[in-house]
C-alpha cells in the first residue's frame, strides 16, 4: 500500500468502531475490515466539502470503502497533508458513545498511536467531536485531527493529517475545509 494511503486507514480505524479486537492491524486488514462494516458508506454522496486553493480532490473507493480525499499539492517528509471523509451508520449509537468507542479503537489498532486533545466543535451547525493524535504507520510519523460529525444516524468522519511537526503549517487550510463541510 502506498504511504499516502495512511490518511484513509486512519479514518477507517474509526469506522470499525464496533469491532472488538485488541491487536494492531495492517493497512490492508483495516481496509478489508472496514469494507465489511454494516452501514459503511451510508453518507456517500450526501455531503459537500471544499478543497483549499491549490489542493486536489479525489472521490474514490478502496476495497469498497468510499472516500473523499483532499490532497495538498506537495508531499513533504514522505507524506502529503490531506483531508479525507468517510461515513457509516452510527447503528443507533449516540455521538458520545460512537466517539468513545472510536477513540478506544484508535489506541488498539493504530501503530504508534499517541492521544492528544479531545473536544467539541460545531460543524455545519451540528454538535460534533474531535480528537487530536499522532501515529507512526510503517515508521512514518503523522499528526492528525479527526472530527466526527453526526447527521441523521450517519457518522461523517473527517480526518486531517500532516507530516509530524507540520500541523501548524496546515491548520488554516484544514479549518477552511472542515468549516466548508455541509450535509445536504
Amino acid at each position: 500500500m502506498k504511504r499516502t494511503s495512511w490518511w484513509l486507514v486512519t479514518a477507517l480505524v474509526l469506522v470499525a468502531a464496533c469491532q472488538n479486537n485488541n491487536r494492531q492491524k495492517t493497512a490492508e486488514e483495516v481496509l478489508k475490515q472496514a469494507a465489511k462494516t454494516p452501514g459503511i458508506n451510508a453518507g456517500t454522496g450526501t455531503f459537500d466539502i471544499t478543497a483549499p486553493s491549490g489542493w486536489s480532490r479525489l472521490d474514490t473507493s478502496l476495497n469498497g470503502v468510499r472516500a473523499t480525499l483532499l490532497l495538498a499539492p506537495v508531499a513533504t517528509s514522505g507524506a502529503r497533508a490531506s483531508v479525507n471523509v468517510v461515513s457509516e451508520s452510527m447503528s443507533n449509537m449516540s455521538l458520545d458513545k460512537y466517539f468513545d468507542i472510536s477513540i478506544d479503537n484508535m489506541g488498539k489498532f493504530m501503530q504508534g498511536y499517541q492521544p492528544g486533545a479531545k473536544g467539541d466543535k460545531v460543524i455545519d451547525g451540528t454538535p460534533a467531536k474531535y480528537a487530536e493524535y499522532s501515529q507512526t504507520p510503517s515508521g512514518l510519523p503523522l499528526d492528525a485531527i479527526c472530527y466526527i460529525v453526526p447527521h441523521n444516524g450517519i457518522a461523517y468522519v473527517i480526518t486531517c493529517t500532516a507530516p509530524h511537526g507540520q500541523m501548524d503549517q496546515y491548520r488554516s487550510q484544514f479549518d477552511e475545509s472542515v468549516q466548508s463541510f455541509h450535509v445536504h
